[in-house]
Formats: C-alpha cells, sequence, structure tokens
C-alpha cells in the first residue's frame, strides 16, 4: 500500500519550503504519495476532504506554530483519524507542543528518516511509538524518543521535488528566484539561533558541517532550471562556505553550467582576500551577513557570537572593495542593550556603506540561549505565546519603560531606510518617539521589497508576485484568511522516555514542566 500525505504552507507563495520539499521527496523516494497545499485563497479542509490524506503534515516556526495548530485542529474534528505530523524549528525548540490536542507525532531536527520511518510504520500497521526523533501521542501518553545519528553524507538525499509545489500551482514555476542549500550544521554558538538547540538534541556532531559535493549542488540547480526562469539563485544555509577549495571546485562547475548571479550567507570575521576574490569570479553577486550589535559586549557575552569586531569591520570592507552587494542582519533591542547601543550599530552600517541594512527585533525564540538569557535576568516572561510570526513587527522584551520600547520598535522600521539615507538621521530620532503605526511598517516593508528586487537579488520583475507583494505591504491581505481557527489549549499528558526502538520498555516516566491548568492558551 501507499500513503498519501499533504503538505500544508502558509505563504507557500513566499520563499519555497525546503525543509518540507526534503521530507517531500524521501517520502516518494519510500514510495508515498504526497501533495502540497498552500492556505491563502484556499479552503484546505475542501482539499483535504479531495484528497484524503492518510497524514497531514506542517513545518512550523514560532509564533507560525499557533496558525498551524488551530489549523490542524480544525481539520480533526472533521477528519479524526488522519494523523498530524507537526515538524520544524517550534517542535525542535519547544516538543512540549506535542500536549496540543490534535497534534499526534512531532519531530525534532532533521525529518527526512524520521518520516519515511513512521509512514512505513503507519502503512504496515505496526508500532511507531519508537521511532529516534519524534515525540508520538498515543492512548493517554507522549512517547519521547531520543535524537537518531545526523546523516553524513547529503548527496544521498533526493533534490526537493519541486514538482510538487507547481502542481499546485504552476505560476511557482515563474519565479525567477529559486533556493538551495549546500550544507548542514555550524561550530558557531549564536543565541539568537537555532544551531545551539540542534546540538543540545544531536550533540557535538551536529558542529561537524556536513557539505554536499560540488557535483551534486550543480545537478540539483541544473534540473531546476530546465523547468522554469531561473535569474538568480540563492543558497540559504548559515554559512555558504567553510574553505577555499570547495569555492573553487563549486565555481569550476557553477561558471560552466549555470553561470546566474548568486546570493549567499556568510561570516564577515572569517573571509580572506582569497575567498573574496573566488566569491566574486563564481558568480557571488550579494552576501548576507551578520553585524547584529555594533557593541562587542553585546555580540559576544549576550549574543555568544565569538567575534572580534576589526575583522568583522575588515571582512565587510574587503567585500565593498570587491563590488559584491552587502545585505547586513542587525537586531535592535537586545536584552542588556540600550536605545545608544541600537544607534551605534545604525551608524556602523552606515560608515561601512553596507548595501541593506536589514534589522531584526530580538525575539527570544523557545530553545535559544537569548530566551534563557532574556528569562534569567528579567527581560522576558517566557511565554512564548507573545512572539508574533514575524520578529519585524514588534517586541516581547521588557524594556526599562514604555517609551524605550516604543522607540526602539520605531527605529527597527526606520533602521533600512536611514542607513541608506543618512541625512534622515536627525528626523528619524524625531518620529521614532510617536506611537508605532502601519506608515511606518508599511514603509519598512516596501523599501525592503524595492531594495530587494534592485539590489539585492536583481531580476526581471514578476508583475503578479509584485503586485501580491504590494497588497500585503499595505495590509490588503490582512484578517481574510479562512483557515485561522483559534489553537485549542494544551492537555498535560504524562512523558514517557523510550529506549531506542523499545516504546513497551519505559525508562522513566514525567510530568510535563507545565502544570494541567496551566493558562498558557496554546504551546
Amino acid at each position: 500500500m501507499t500513503q498519501k500525505v499533504l503538505f500544508i504552507v502558509k505563504e507557500i507563495e513566499g520563499a519555497e519550503p525546503l525543509g518540507a520539499l526534503y521530507v517531500a521527496g524521501c517520502l516518494r523516494e519510500a514510495g508515498h504519495d504526497c501533495r502540497f497545499v498552500g492556505t491563502r485563497g484556499t479552503d484546505v479542509l475542501a482539499e483535504v476532504k479531495k484528497y484524503e490524506p492518510d497524514v497531514i503534515a506542517f513545518g512550523a516556526t514560532t509564533g507560525l506554530h499557533r496558525y498551524y495548530l488551530g489549523l490542524n485542529a480544525h481539520i480533526k474534528e472533521h477528519y479524526p483519524d488522519v494523523v498530524s505530523l507537526m515538524g520544524g524549528p517550534h517542535p525542535t525548540y519547544f516538543p512540549d507542543v506535542i500536549h496540543t490536542p490534535g497534534i499526534d507525532v512531532i519531530c525534532q531536527g532533521e525529518g527526512e528518516d524520521a518520516s519515511v520511518e513512521l509512514v512505513d510504520a503507519l502503512d504496515r500497521g505496526d508500532d511507531h511509538r519508537g521511532i529516534r526523533d519524534l515525540w508520538v501521542k498515543d492512548e493517554g501518553q507522549v512517547y519521547k524518543n531520543e535524537a537518531r545519528p545526523l546523516r553524513r553524507d547529503l548527496d544521498d538525499i533526493p533534490f526537493p521535488p519541486r514538482e510538487l509545489l507547481y502542481e499546485y500551482d504552476p505560476a511557482l514555476a515563474d519565479r525567477p528566484l529559486k533556493s538551495f542549500t549546500t550544507n548542514r550544521g555550524c561550530p558557531f554558538p549564536c543565541s539568537y539561533c537555532f544551531n545551539p538547540s540542534l546540538v543540545d538534541h544531536y550533540g557535538s556532531s551536529w558542529k561537524k558541517v556536513r557539505i554536499r559535493s560540488p557535483e551534486n549542488v550543480v545537478a540539483e540547480i541544473a534540473a531546476v532550471r530546465s523547468v522554469g526562469p531561473l535569474h538568480v539563485v540563492g543558497f540559504r544555509e548559515s554559512i555558504f562556505v567553510y574553505n577555499d577549495k570547495w569555492l573553487r571546485e563549486f565555481g569550476e562547475l557553477y561558471r560552466r553550467e549555470i553561470g546566474v548571479p548568486y546570493y549567499c550567507h556568510l561570516r564577515a570575521d572569517v573571509l580572506t582576500e582569497e575567498m573574496v576574490d573566488l566569491l566574486v569570479w563564481s558568480g557571488c553577486h550579494t552576501v548576507n551577513l551578520g553585524i547584529e550589535t555594533a557593541n562587542e559586549r553585546l555580540a559576544n557575552d549576550v549574543l555568544k557570537r565569538q567575534t572580534k569586531m576589526p575583522r568583522l569591520v575588515e571582512g565587510i570592507r574587503m567585500l565593498k572593495r570587491a563590488g559584491i552587494v552587502v545585505f547586513a542582519d542587525n537586531i535592535v533591542g537586545i536584552p542588556g542593550g540600550t536605545l545608544d547601543d541600537d544607534f551605534a550599530t545604525l551608524q556602523l552600517n552606515i560608515d561601512l556603506d553596507v548595501d541593506y541594512a536589514a534589522a531584526t527585533l530580538c525575539t527570544p525564540y523557545p530553545g535559544t540561549g537569548i530566551a534563557k538569557f532574556a528569562v534569567d535576568n528579567g527581560y522576558f516572561d517566557g511565554d512564548f505565546d507573545l512572539i508574533d510570526d514575524s520578529y519585524y513587527t514588534e517586541s516581547v522584551i521588557n524594556y526599562p519603560s514604555e517609551s524605550i520600547k516604543r522607540q526602539t520598535e520605531n527605529l527597527h522600521k526606520f533602521f533600512a531606510v536611514t542607513a541608506a539615507l543618512p541625512q534622515l538621521l536627525p528626523l528619524v530620532k524625531q518620529l521614532i518617539k510617536l506611537p508605532p503605526n502601519d506608515y511606518f511598517y508599511s514603509m519598512f516593508r516596501a523599501w525592503y521589497l524595492i531594495c530587494h528586487m534592485t539590489d539585492v537579488m536583481p531580476r526581471k520583475p514578476d508583475w503578479s508576485q509584485i503586485r501580491e507583494n504590494i497588497l500585503s505591504i499595505f495590509g490588503v491581505y490582512q484578517g481574510v484568511d479562512p483557515n485561522w481557527h483559534s489553537p485549542p489549549r494544551p492537555e498535560w499528558l504524562p512523558t514517557v522516555e523510550v529506549p531506542h526502538g523499545r516504546p513497551d520498555q519505559p525508562v522513566a516516566l514525567r510530568r510535563s514542566k507545565m502544570a494541567p491548568g496551566s493558562d498558557t492558551t496554546s504551546p
């Protein structure tokens, strides 16, 4: 028999859901049927009725998890026998989300092998409670399994089957920007990032970066280009390249077989002149890197970046001298910092003449070091339900006063445009004292869209996508999603820690950290 798996993706029109696509590729290789469905303008319940899936799957980030929990509960009311699987960052860092009614299984970490084992077991009617990387709810208990060894050979994983996206919406094939990954893992312990949490789950093996061969990466890009336009390639891993040898081999193939500009993520403080030269030669157009803060104490003591500011500055200057577009990430509202620190970070972006000075509001996502620091030091109460599905809207950090909170949130909206037009700085210092409003947010979104299309990842206009983006900037899509439902309250169940493969022999029984009857509305 074959199991049918339906992947449900909010904003499928945006960045390609690579994590879910990798899982779908492995499931299809194992003989199962997969489909994708977006939520905007779609009656998801009707799609479930039409497809009759055995499994529904969600990849959830914190904030967005509430949307999926509500939609999942709505689906389960009508189709109680379908198995719901939640993977992605939120269940990885906050696995107690399994206690939400309607969620049957959550996956921590990389989902390919665990998902195949789960769906194979469901297909055979076998016990699926003892699968590594999964927490499974069954008959009033939650079975918590240990982590599995990481798959070392990434070349062995099937390419993401993007045709599943195109079957849902053929227009997605025409998008000129496509996303790819070349490696997994990261040796750095940045407290605001997901990587340290995966070290907690997998152990130190996560720090040993696993890198796809240049041949494998280029073969995937060539296959994608054969079915649709490709004007720019976006590499989405934490750090694109770790050594000159790989970059040189990749560049030889990429220049010959692909030859379109690419975008990647790097750490500026580890760059060398040779690496920068290779980036230019191989076709790199834009580098996304982290400045985060100009305050070295905040960078290293709070954000745990393990960086030296002079090396970071010199790395950015090398990129600028080479003509590479610099997209710099920054964080405002860092616990322990001040508004003056945020203005100093803005000034550093101005001084370095970065091409786009992106900023996010510091967000203490569950399982991250910054969340622990914020809770331990009184900057956050630990209620992760307060976190929005975007770190671009408002902050959950406790500030010294409402005035400081208001100015920090407003400075975030003006950060990029002020870095580009520093003559606005005196005016911005006055404007940020006003109440936060939709005008500031719309300006922030519009500036991002303009810079992204013309500078960061330049490409021929996709007018339908531009129209959608403009409408969303000005709030046209707000409040019109028929698939939004209130998430149910958690029902806290006893949790059994399972020896590998033996759900019939639990080694420990514990209650979840939060007692039943908590006021929290959802994990």
